[in-house]
């Protein structure tokens, strides 16, 4: 029998996602560089200690929005519908993702914060962990979907961990421009459609072995 929170547990909690929606909602803006534990105290209509007594840092409520952020997209990408055909799972994968990010762009500055060194460096060795297994099960995903491919023949034999990074960087570059577009300058359906076509492409169409930059620049100077 799963034991049920007590009162205290159920207030704890609660006010730790006020604080959390407000310091998103502070976050949201040319600002947030200059936002405060006060200013996220106010926000939330408590006092600053009690803002201590849930986060040690304001880097850790940056971390705790990121890191929700991101659960809440991987457990939304493995309810994707099973699918016999993995270039459709792929595809229906990606789309989830896409929309996911799309339309919640007040995270952007926050999960954009999260990727820098200095960051990492200052919220410590927990916190890293958390990101680093959010990125594996990531990467695990990503890396079955393309070894069944090849297993298929849908794709071609080479190192998936390789097949990945070019999918990473296209995602990465293609949601910071709908993120910073906005609606009034681009068809986001249009303009996500047309992406996911292009990383499939890439998949597909991916020689077997990857043909190195310097190799390239030698054999065309020779």
């Amino acid at each position: 029998m799963v034991q049920q929170p007590t009162r205290k547990q159920r207030e704890f909690t609660r006010r730790e996602d006020e604080i959390l929606r407000a310091a998103l909602g502070l976050f949201d803006s040319d600002t947030w560089e200059s936002v405060t534990i006060e200013q996220i105290a106010q926000q939330a209509d408590i006092g600053k200690g009690t803002v201590y007594k849930h986060f040690p840092s304001k880097d850790h409520i940056y971390a705790r929005l990121a890191l929700d952020f991101y659960n809440n997209l991987l457990d939304r990408i493995k309810a994707t519908p099973p699918c016999q055909n993995v270039e459709k799972r792929m595809r229906d994968m990606t789309l989830v993702a896409f929309e996911y990010h799309l339309y919640q762009p007040q995270y952007r500055r926050v999960t954009q914060y999260c990727h820098r060194d200095d960051f990492r460096r200052r919220v410590g060795d927990e916190v890293n962990e958390e990101f680093r297994r959010l990125d594996a099960h990531f990467g695990e995903l990503t890396m079955s979907l393309i070894e069944q491919g090849m297993t298929d023949g849908i794709f071609p034999r080479r190192s998936a961990e390789y097949s990945t990074y070019g999918l990473h960087a296209c995602f990465e570059g293609a949601m910071n421009t709908l993120w910073c577009a906005g609606s009034k300058q681009i068809d986001a359906e249009v303009f996500i459609h047309e992406i996911i076509e292009f990383m499939m492409a890439g998949l597909i169409n991916m020689p077997a072995q990857p043909t190195l930059l310097k190799q390239n620049i030698t054999e065309k100077n020779s």
